[in-house]
């Protein structure tokens, strides 16, 4: 496994998986949230090549075919036009939200991967086979931007907390993180592992930036200025894509015979779950717009749905690792429980005690401090501040 920097503990708090089988064999693959209210995913089957969108309760599947044949859709984002993007080989299209589909050849006829919203308004993606970052305007202008070192193999792109966009280098001669100004200026971070195999990118609410090491099976933590921190998978499975969740950590998907999903806190924490439907090689992961995480199930032609997240508040950091050991926090000064988010930033992670103002676990009863409603991590679930705590913190929400 090679890690050396593995911080586990207690499996994590328990999830509820929801699948929903795909009518039509797909392969499904890469996927996001639209901005129509559905789920979205490509098709890596190309029986027929075509993306799908889904209801946000799993009622419904709407399939669109796309011009192109022979070619499965590869990466997905939502656009700034009301459209969902996606990157295919030999360029990227548009779909409508009532599936009018068009397509936008790239000038050098491409490798398309990954595909993100820029802050610029424009979409960005990588180019595996010929070393390029590319631009293109929601009204097909391409503008390439090519990679210092040769067989590099961008992959996965993010938009980073320092707008900039962020992408992994998934070749052997890679083996880098990259970065990319608006105005195209590049810059590159070596990841400390050896032919690690970076595959997914996801920017996560404690302002870094994360990515997965399919190869080196580790999770990597990136800061805006170039440092990066690697956490190895306790049970050396093979991590591949990886999304910021709503409740402010981390989660990857597990291709391959692990067939999990797992959750990585701020502090590098990991648990894992195993998917109910053995063999359903989970590709893609992503947050839906009913803000539950949705993935796809490669292998077994299911979408499923997690809900009840409960937070990071059962993780505990192992001993002489980067976490070290006993709680999280602990001995933090903090004013509100929004100062404690090392946990997760949801019900039942870090909350700030009212009595010693430190950062403690919510399991311990402890109230968490506050001066307005929004200060308590528990208040989507209904807490309210009074007296200067929160009126509760547990995970399940009982005063």
């Amino acid at each position: 496994m090679g890690g050396d920097n593995i911080v586990s503990g207690p499996p994590g708090p328990p999830i509820t998986f929801t699948e929903f089988a795909i009518p039509t064999p797909s392969q499904p693959g890469w996927l996001a949230a639209g901005s129509d209210d559905h789920v979205w995913f490509t098709h890596q089957s190309t029986a027929p090549p075509a993306v799908t969108k889904v209801s946000k309760d799993g009622g419904q599947f709407d399939l669109f075919k796309v011009p192109s044949t022979r070619i499965g859709p590869r990466g997905m984002v939502a656009g700034p036009d009301g459209k969902v993007w996606y990157a295919k080989q030999g360029g990227v299209a548009s779909v409508t939200p009532d599936g009018v589909v068009v397509e936008y050849p790239a000038p050098n006829g491409g490798d398309s991967a990954g595909i993100a919203l820029g802050p610029d308004g424009n979409l960005w993606f990588t180019q595996q086979l010929h070393d390029r970052i590319t631009r293109v305007t929601p009204d097909g202008k391409f503008t390439d931007f090519a990679l210092p070192n040769p067989a590099s193999g961008p992959l996965a792109i993010a938009l980073g907390p320092d707008k900039n966009l962020w992408f992994t280098e998934n070749a052997a001669t890679g083996n880098r993180i990259g970065r990319i100004t608006p105005t195209g200026t590049i810059s590159e971070f070596p990841i400390p592992t050896p032919g690690a195999g970076p595959t997914g990118m996801a920017a996560g609410a404690d302002g870094n930036l994360w990515f997965t090491e399919q190869d080196g099976r580790k999770i990597g933590k990136l800061t805006p200025d170039g440092q990066i921190t690697e956490f190895g998978i306790p049970s050396g499975h093979r991590p591949f894509r990886i999304t910021n969740g709503p409740d402010g950590n981390l989660w990857f998907t597990a291709t391959g015979a692990a067939n999990t999903v797992g959750r990585v806190t701020p502090l590098g924490q990991i648990s894992e779950y195993v998917v109910p439907t053995a063999g359903a090689d989970p590709y893609d992961i992503a947050v839906g717009p009913d803000q539950n995480l949705w993935f796809t199930e490669l292998s077994a032609n299911k979408l499923c749905r997690i809900t009840d997240l409960q937070g990071g508040g059962t993780a505990m950091p192992t001993a002489g690792t980067s976490g070290g050991g006993g709680e999280l926090g602990g001995d933090r000064a903090c004013m509100r429980d929004r100062d404690c988010p090392d946990s997760g930033m949801a019900c039942g992670g870090d909350l700030c005690s009212s009595q010693t103002k430190l950062c403690v676990l919510s399991v311990s009863g402890d109230p968490g401090a506050c001066s307005a409603d929004g200060d308590c991590w528990c208040s989507q679930r209904g807490a309210t501040c009074s007296g200067g705590h929160c009126s509760f913190t547990t995970l399940a929400g009982v005063p």
